[in-house]
C-alpha cells in the first residue's frame, strides 16, 4: 500500500497501531478530564510532524507528564481505567521492569524479540515523567554522570531484557554492552532497589525551579534534555485525526534528537522493538 507521508489517514493504521490508539484515546480523555498536561515525545512527536500520526512501522505511543502531575496521575488512574486496561509500574507485582509507567491492554500480546530473553508483553502506551535538572552547569554535569551510572547499573541488573538489536547505538553503549556480556557485572541485582535510587536522583531538582526539562529514561537519554522554554505551554499537533499536545518548539526538539528528522531511516533501522502481535 502506497503511503503519502503528509496525508496518511486513520484507516491506514496497522492492526496493532489501531489497538494502541484505542488505549491512548481512553488515556487522553482521563488526562483531559483531570486537566493534567502531557506532551508527545520522541517517535510519537516525530510521527505527528512527519506523518500526521504514527510512524508507519512504529508500535507504541510515548507521552511525557511533568513530574508532580505524573506522580499524582499514577496514584489515581488505576481506579478509572476500564477492566481490560491496567497500569503497570516497576513497584507493582507484574513483570514490568521499566522505570516509566505503562497503560497496557491485557487482551492483546506482543512478542518482543530484540533482547536475549524473548518475552511476551501486553500492548502498551508509555508514560514518562518529565524532570528538572540543575541550573548550574557544573552541578548539572555531575548530576548527569550520577544518572548515567545508575541507569547503567539498572541495565546490568536487567541485561537479559535489554534490546541488543537497537540500531545506531553509540560506541560507548556498545562497549558497555560487551563488558556486561563478558563479565556478568551486577547480573540479577535487585533492579527495583536500583530504580528507587534512580527515582530519588530524578526528583532531586524540581521541574518548577529548573530551566531544563528532561525525559531521562527515554531511549535518547540527554538528547531529550532541553531548555524548558522549548515546551512552554505546548502546542497542538495533528495525530491520526486528533489534536494532541506536544512541545511548542518541535523543530528544536526533533533536530536535537534526530538531526534531519524529515528523512526516513533505512529499512534495517525500522521496528526497533522487533515486536509482533501474537493474538487478535
Amino acid at each position: 500500500m502506497g503511503l503519502n507521508l503528509k496525508t496518511k489517514e486513520p484507516e491506514a493504521l496497522s492492526t496493532v497501531q489501531a489497538k494502541i490508539f484505542d488505549i491512548f484515546k481512553i488515556l487522553k480523555e482521563l488526562l483531559d478530564n483531570d486537566k493534567i498536561p502531557y506532551y508527545l515525545l520522541g517517535g510519537s512527536l516525530l510521527g505527528a510532524i512527519r506523518h500526521k500520526g504514527f510512524i508507519p512501522w512504529d508500535d507504541d505511543i510515548d507521552i511525557g507528564i511533568p513530574r508532580n502531575q505524573y506522580d499524582a496521575f499514577l496514584k489515581n488512574v488505576a481506579a478509572k481505567l476500564p477492566e481490560h486496561l491496567k497500569l503497570r509500574t516497576y513497584q507493582d507485582e507484574s513483570s514490568h521492569h521499566f522505570y516509566f509507567a505503562r497503560i497496557v491492554d491485557t487482551r492483546y500480546i506482543m512478542c518482543r524479540q530484540g533482547s536475549i530473553e524473548i518475552r511476551d508483553e501486553n500492548i502498551w502506551v508509555d508514560i514518562f515523567p518529565l524532570d528538572g535538572m540543575p541550573n548550574n552547569f557544573i552541578v548539572r554535569r555531575i548530576h548527569m554522570l550520577k544518572l548515567l551510572w545508575t541507569r547503567f547499573i539498572y541495565h546490568a541488573a536487567c541485561f537479559n531484557k535489554l534490546n541488543l538489536k537497537r540500531p545506531n547505538r553509540p560506541l560507548s553503549e556498545r562497549i558497555a554492552i560487551k563488558f556486561l556480556q563478558i563479565t556478568g557485572y551486577k547480573k540479577n541485582a535487585d533492579y527495583k532497589a536500583i530504580l528507587d535510587k534512580l527515582n530519588n536522583l530524578l526528583i532531586k531538582y524540581p521541574l518548577e525551579k529548573s530551566d531544563w526539562i528532561v525525559n531521562f529514561m527515554g531511549q535518547y537519554k540527554f538528547k531529550e534534555m532541553f531548555p524548558k522554554s522549548y515546551y512552554n505551554n505546548g502546542k497542538m499537533y495533528d495525530f491520526e485525526g486528533m489534536k494532541i499536545l506536544g512541545p511548542e518548539n518541535y523543530d528544536a526538539v526533533l533536530t536535537q534528537m534526530y538531526g534531519n528528522y524529515m528523512q526516513e531511516p533505512p529499512d534495517n533501522e525500522k521496528n526497533v522493538h522487533k515486536a509482533c502481535l501474537k493474538n487478535e
